[in-house]
């Protein structure tokens, strides 16, 4: 090992690459979904070299000041890369008590500085190792739905933990080979390497993480309704048809349930889009409670939705349909004036035996129901004759008020 490390060498290779690394954050900033996490990232490489080069300068400044100065940095650049972490990760900044436990701790580094030299490696090495060990507690907590670069951003989290928990026990254990940290005795050189590692992969897998964010909001974005997170018009529409294309192959009825929310613009008029866009809110989220893993929800219009429900046949959908009726009757909406809203809605069911009738039978047939629903009095949900059958063309869709 002492062969090929050279060790004030690669303690100024290390924060050279970290300031890289926080150069290419900085960018990436501003293309990035977790801006605020991106920008902690930041603070930690910075920090990092800050502390290497305390640690390194101490030949040339004295040795209590880059002890002490230069692990403390390195503990608060850890614990702003775990920040990053939970903020990616769990949506939620560092707990306070860690920042508080930290500050405290402050004090005991003048102490901790007038230890031998193979202590304080040990002891500093074992300390470091903890927040690595957090974070990836919190990534397996939270691995379901984690962007597949999370995966090398854990795995260099390992190394560095092993890393610095093997330094810290050796130091331990052969103060002898610690005497000199300058020196690539023991587990140093090692441990500097896999610093290095640990830099480059967590680091740029991080920033690959984030831009995996990106895109798949962008995809949502692309395919969902901004506002109520719904399906969109265009992406139901294809989902449709492939559920369509399924109903035939496997002779399984499909159900369309066409919605709209009963004097919806006396609702915007009365108390403001705000309350109006709660209202279209709590539906959707109200009709996802009620609805199958294998169903969809979409916003087909302004106040107009779309159900679609794979294998359902019309008395199942129908009953569904009713259901939702009576659901939202009972449901009240802050207005944010210490009232409340309540509306109610009107449904047309069609529903195709085995996938014959085309998507646009469907919607012709859901929609017919739906007016009739509206000049029987509303807040109900009616069943459309079989859109199977021949559906006379050229029905203009009526305005839903």
């Amino acid at each position: 090992m002492n062969g090929f490390l050279h060790m004030p060498t690669l303690m100024l290779v290390l924060p050279l690459g970290y300031a890289l690394l926080a150069l290419e954050l900085s960018l990436a900033q501003r293309r990035l979904v977790a801006a605020e996490a991106l920008r902690r990232w930041t603070w930690s490489s910075w920090l990092m070299v800050a502390g290497h080069l305390l640690l390194a300068a101490r030949i040339v400044v004295p040795e209590l000041l880059s002890v002490v100065s230069g692990n403390a940095l390195l503990l608060l650049a850890v614990l702003c890369m775990a920040d990053a972490v939970s903020r990616f990760v769990a949506d939620h900044p560092l707990p306070r008590w860690l920042w508080w436990a930290y500050a405290l701790s402050l004090p005991g580094w003048l102490g901790f500085a007038a230890l031998p030299a193979p202590q304080r490696v040990g002891l500093a090495s074992l300390l470091l190792g903890l927040p690595p060990l957090w974070m990836l507690a919190l990534i397996w907590r939270h691995r379901r739905g984690l962007e597949p670069a999370m995966r090398v951003v854990a795995a260099t989290l390992v190394l560095m933990a092993l890393a610095l928990g093997a330094r810290g026990v050796d130091a331990l254990q052969h103060p002898a080979d610690y005497a000199n940290p300058m020196l690539a005795s023991g587990l140093q050189g090692a441990v500097m390497l896999a610093s290095f590692l640990t830099m480059l992969g967590t680091g740029f897998g991080f920033v690959l993480a984030c831009s995996e964010r990106a895109t798949r909001r962008m995809e949502a974005l692309a395919s969902h309704d901004d506002l109520t997170g719904a399906l969109n018009r265009k992406a139901a529409e294809l989902l449709l048809a492939h559920a369509l294309q399924r109903a035939r192959r496997q002779a399984s009825p499909l159900a369309f349930v066409l919605v709209d929310l009963d004097h919806f613009k006396r609702i915007n008029d009365g108390h403001g889009h705000a309350v109006g866009d709660a209202v279209l809110c709590r539906f959707v989220a109200l009709a996802r409670q009620r609805l199958r893993g294998s169903d969809l929800v979409a916003r087909y219009g302004g106040e107009e939705f779309v159900l679609v429900l794979a294998g359902s046949d019309a008395g199942g959908a129908l009953q569904l349909a009713q259901q939702l009726c009576r659901a939202v009757e009972a449901l009240r909406v802050d207005d944010g004036e210490g009232g409340q809203v309540t509306f109610t809605i009107s449904a047309g069911v069609a529903v195709t035996q085995a996938g014959r009738a085309s998507a646009e039978a469907l919607y012709r047939a859901a929609d017919q129901a739906l007016y009739r629903a509206k000049r029987e009095g509303r807040n109900r949900a009616l069943l459309a004759p079989s859109p199977d059958l021949a559906v006379p063309a050229g029905c203009d869709n009526p305005a839903h008020e």
